[in-house]
């Protein structure tokens, strides 16, 4: 009979305590995550809570910005504001007080940091004294740089001094990446109108992180005829049109090949054929200069005609004439 007893109690004590008892929150139970993950100097930052096992909907949530209180509310699962300056952190914290009576706190603290995003086409054509900014073309190479802006407790950090991991289009690029690695040259495929480039950038620490991305855009070559003075040089200025009259003692012609690869007109791979009314002439030396001169007691018109090609591509080839009179 005694036995009875101390059965039927160990069923009422486990039938009392179970409606009671609450699992108790773990801290990987709720996700604390902020956007931009890595936030530049001055920029405004949405930090967010996250979590498959509490119910954060009926949670007193409180978020606190360097210690002082700046938001609390049932429910109130995001919350916004700014980071400082280069090197100043920012400690973000929340208290989440569950409808079941426990209690768990996140913090994470922020650094924010900046990188600049400078980039050329490696190896496109200009000619001398061009005052604009080379193009990559289709198949031509760009170069990116990262030059960061990062502080951590000793001041600004030397450049050389930090780990890249650059990435193209989502996908790493390992062998880029890594300490001191600041630039990073690819070449542009045919299949890619634009490439996006992304760069992180981490002191040895890794306790400060920066962030930078960029999209480039390939564009098409072009072909423009200039006049090569006897005394002046070439007249870069001012591009020949149609109408050019030939002086009856001759004419020096110069085609510029903007925007083609390589940046050394004189490569193997980049073909110049040159054909007058027409009629294919031999390419003269250099391949970009043509001397033209008409018969004496000779006038009219005629058609010079440019073909450029670079045959180690599919789309850096075009075609370009003018019309002169004499």
């Amino acid at each position: 009979m005694q036995k009875k007893h101390i059965i039927l109690a160990l069923i009422l004590t486990v039938a009392f305590a179970g409606p009671l008892a609450h699992a108790q929150i773990r801290d990987t139970d709720i996700v604390l995550s902020v956007t931009p993950q890595y936030p530049n100097p001055n920029q405004n930052v949405n930090a967010t809570l996250s979590s498959h096992s509490i119910n954060l909907d009926k949670a007193n949530i409180s978020w606190s910005v360097n210690d002082q209180e700046t938001s609390v509310g049932i429910g109130k699962k995001s919350f916004s504001f700014r980071t400082g300056e280069a090197g100043t952190s920012t400690v973000l914290s929340v208290l989440i007080d569950t409808i079941d009576g426990q209690s768990i706190s996140k913090t994470i603290n922020i650094t924010p940091a900046g990188v600049d995003m400078l980039w050329e086409a490696y190896d496109a054509y200009v000619p001398p004294f061009y005052k604009g900014k080379a193009l990559a073309p289709s198949q031509g190479q760009f170069k990116v740089v990262a030059v960061p802006n990062l502080i951590n407790q000793n001041g600004k950090v030397n450049m050389n001094n930090l780990s890249y991991i650059w990435k193209k289009d989502d996908k790493v690029q390992s062998n880029s990446s890594g300490w001191g690695k600041s630039s990073f040259v690819f070449q542009n495929s045919y299949l890619d109108r634009d490439n996006t480039v992304e760069v992180n950038v981490s002191d040895i620490s890794g306790g400060t992180n920066a962030f930078g991305k960029i999209t480039l855009n390939t564009t098409s070559p072009k072909i423009l005829f200039y006049k090569n003075d006897p005394q002046l040089g070439v007249k870069w200025e001012t591009a020949l049109s149609n109408g050019f009259t030939i002086n009856k003692d001759g004419e020096i012609l110069v085609v510029e090949p903007y925007f083609f690869s390589p940046k050394n007109i004189n490569a193997s791979e980049l073909t110049f054929d040159w054909s007058l009314n027409r009629e294919k002439i031999s390419t003269p030396s250099p391949k970009n200069i043509l001397s033209i001169k008409p018969e004496a007691g000779q006038s009219g018109s005629a058609t010079i005609k440019i073909d450029i090609n670079n045959i180690n591509t599919l789309f850096q080839s075009l075609s370009k004439q003018i019309q002169v009179s004499f």
